[in-house]
């Protein structure tokens, strides 16, 4: 595969995405929403995109149950850190 049959290659992958994509609701008025604000200002959009992927990242992570029981054992009881001259910090 040479390089003229890899670019036609790309050049038809993207064009069968963009008509994919124009065929979602709402698409049109999403790309014009993109349009503009990287327009007024890019480096919104660049924070816009990271708060997405992390959206996506947050919506997409594993589910943790809250009936399993714990790994720590938790207690009551409750405990200050005194110091001691001459030494670390030691709970006592």
């Amino acid at each position: 595969m040479d390089f003229q049959d890899a670019h036609s290659w790309l050049v038809d992958v993207l064009n069968e995405v963009s008509v994919q994509f124009n065929k979602v609701p709402g698409s049109a008025i999403f790309l014009r929403y993109v349009k503009s604000s990287y327009q007024n200002d890019p480096v919104r959009s660049a924070v816009e995109l990271i708060l997405f992927l992390f959206f996506v990242r947050y919506l997409l992570a594993p589910k943790y149950s809250t009936q399993k029981k714990s790994y720590v054992k938790l207690s009551d009881e409750v405990r200050f850190p005194q110091y001691k001259a001459g030494s670390q910090l030691a709970v006592v």
